[in-house]
């Protein structure tokens, strides 16, 4: 069997595969570069007091996220990570729930909550929600597979114009000179 033919095969029969890999990631990727204007992807960040860092504990936040009745009981276990913004005055709790608490930094009220769906869009996109072993073998694999996909592509397309011009240039050869 040729190398063009073999290539062919390869690149035939690993496009389906690739393809809903890629269609999962522009898709994913489509929606998450929205995150920030879609209200429905991510809260928007509210605005604080006053911009600046004041003197609070993070103790305290978890005290103004379990005032709210939607969220009493919320210890450190349930909290993902903590996002504190300054310039805005304004610190995000991010439950593991995917739920987010927006936190006012000078009075320590609970300002905003909603459910964050862009989280969720991101382990769709690397393909962590499935596990760990997802993200390197899916996402990685599909990226290494798209190189190849690429470069076969090129191969395969460039291919009959070589040719065709290889035999462009030899049937000029054998031309008989005037």
């Amino acid at each position: 069997m040729s190398a063009q033919r073999l290539l062919r095969k390869i690149h035939y029969w690993l496009s389906p595969a690739l393809l809903i890999s890629l269609f999962v990631i522009a898709i994913t990727g489509s929606l998450l570069a929205l995150k920030k204007d879609v209200d429905f992807l991510q809260p928007p960040t509210r605005d604080g007091i006053a911009p600046g860092l004041p003197d609070r504990s993070l103790a305290s936040l978890v005290t103004s996220v379990n005032a709210l009745p939607a969220h009493a009981g919320v210890t450190w276990k349930d909290i993902d990570r903590i996002d504190v913004r300054p310039k805005d005055g304004i610190a995000k709790v991010i439950l593991k729930s995917r739920h987010e608490v927006q936190v006012d930094l000078t009075s320590g009220a609970a300002v905003d909550t909603g459910y964050r769906t862009s989280d969720l869009l991101e382990t769709i996109h690397d393909f962590s929600f499935m596990g760990d072993w997802a993200k390197y073998v899916l996402s990685f694999g599909s990226g290494i597979a798209l190189i190849f996909m690429g470069a076969t592509g090129v191969y395969l397309f460039a291919l009959p114009m070589l040719v065709r011009r290889r035999k462009r240039i030899d049937k000029e050869r054998r031309r008989p000179s005037a």
